[in-house]
């Protein structure tokens, strides 16, 4: 398994995926800092306000677009140069190929969150916002995101083993995006069965006049099942498809 995964990695273009997890936060955390300066008369410019405006585009948006992204970058080669064949031949079973993709994926949306991470840390010292930073909320915040994006990220990785045009699958993952901003609006119990909208959930502070509606253990157990249906469908899906 582990010999897949660092397969995985070395066909990675790193210099683009780390320009557009950069892009990802720049674009967050420019329109959160903008909207920090901007609501002051509603909200004070302190860190809980920046963290919410972050996770307000990021977990909405990004997060979810480049879950979508990445995982057609991870099945891109194999579509393009009809490898799927050859890369079927090695003598691993093919539920450890489709797995050491999905972990990979993983890792990518853990940078993407470790990077998040550091943006917020930096806007806040540039604008110079007030009082301490919410530790607790914010690690809480990074670290559920990116468990929440388990299933999300299952279900990328078996459309795109079945997409062939990269186009394809970026066009589903923009799709999601207007749906995610009606679903995110339900209480958890409702709206986490829908894929892309977990990690809005779990990233977004509780507490707040804002706050989507979350309820910790069914919320859990929902991406957890979830998770573990995609799984299923996903690998009997790949291990039954003739590849040509």
């Amino acid at each position: 398994m582990m010999k897949l995964f660092f397969s995985e990695c070395r066909k990675m273009k790193w210099p683009l995926i780390f320009l557009l997890i950069l892009m990802d936060i720049a674009v967050s955390f420019l329109l959160a800092a903008d909207s920090v300066k901007a609501l002051t008369a509603y909200f004070a410019p302190d860190w809980n306000t920046l963290y919410f405006q972050g996770v307000s585009k990021h977990g909405i948006f990004f997060l979810p677009v480049f879950a979508g992204i990445f995982a057609a970058f991870l099945c891109f080669y194999e579509h393009k140069n009809g490898a799927w064949k050859q890369l079927l031949t090695l003598p691993f079973p093919r539920w450890q190929i489709f797995l050491s993709k999905f972990m990979m994926l993983m890792v990518l949306l853990a940078l993407v969150q470790l990077t998040f991470l550091a943006g917020y840390l930096i806007t806040g010292n540039i604008i110079h916002v007030e009082g301490s930073i919410p530790w607790k909320t914010v690690l809480v915040g990074v670290i559920g995101g990116w468990f929440a994006c388990f299933p999300l990220a299952m279900l990328q990785i078996v459309l795109s083993t079945r997409f062939k045009s990269f186009g394809g699958a970026l066009l589903f993952s923009i799709s999601t995006v207007v749906p995610n901003i009606v679903f995110t609006g339900f209480n958890s119990n409702i709206g986490a069965w829908f894929p892309v909208a977990p990690p809005y959930y779990a990233m977004f502070p509780q507490g707040l006049n804002l706050s989507p509606r979350l309820e910790p253990v069914p919320f859990v157990f929902i991406v957890m099942l979830t998770f573990l249906i995609y799984l299923a469908v996903g690998l009997r899906s790949f291990g039954r498809k003739e590849w040509m």
